[in-house]
């Protein structure tokens, strides 16, 4: 796996703004605009960690993460959610689906840089 981390939001700004602050560190990101396109990417490349929207249209979160999971070439990828939605029960969800953790937007810079750090730097 490359030391790279998949964002996959169907906003560019989220998309940007998660790009710069993970560059602003070092941390390689790249990036893509729907599940369609992550799923695509990840028969080329296989990141170190992917951070996903779970509200996207045609293919959301759940789906991809589904997917990536039942992947033997990439179901040991983690994944985490980053997510506008407020549910007191998502995050378990998330994690009982197969995601690794999951982060509320508005997005905290430092809970972000912890997150990714802990699952790429492993």
């Amino acid at each position: 796996m490359e030391k790279i981390v998949l964002i996959v939001d169907d906003s560019n700004t989220n998309n940007l703004l998660l790009q710069s602050i993970l560059e602003s560190e070092g941390i390689d990101a790249s990036i893509a605009c729907s599940g369609k396109e992550a799923l695509n990417y990840l028969k080329i490349k296989k990141p170190s960690l992917i951070l996903l929207d779970i509200m996207m249209p045609i293919i959301d979160g759940f789906t991809v993460l589904k997917k990536i999971k039942s992947n033997v070439e990439t179901n040991k990828i983690p994944v985490v959610f980053v997510t506008a939605k407020n549910d007191n029960n998502l995050k378990q969800k998330a994690i009982d689906e197969g995601a690794a953790d999951l982060i509320q937007k508005p997005i905290n810079i430092n809970e972000v840089l912890k997150i990714v750090k802990q699952y790429i730097l492993n």
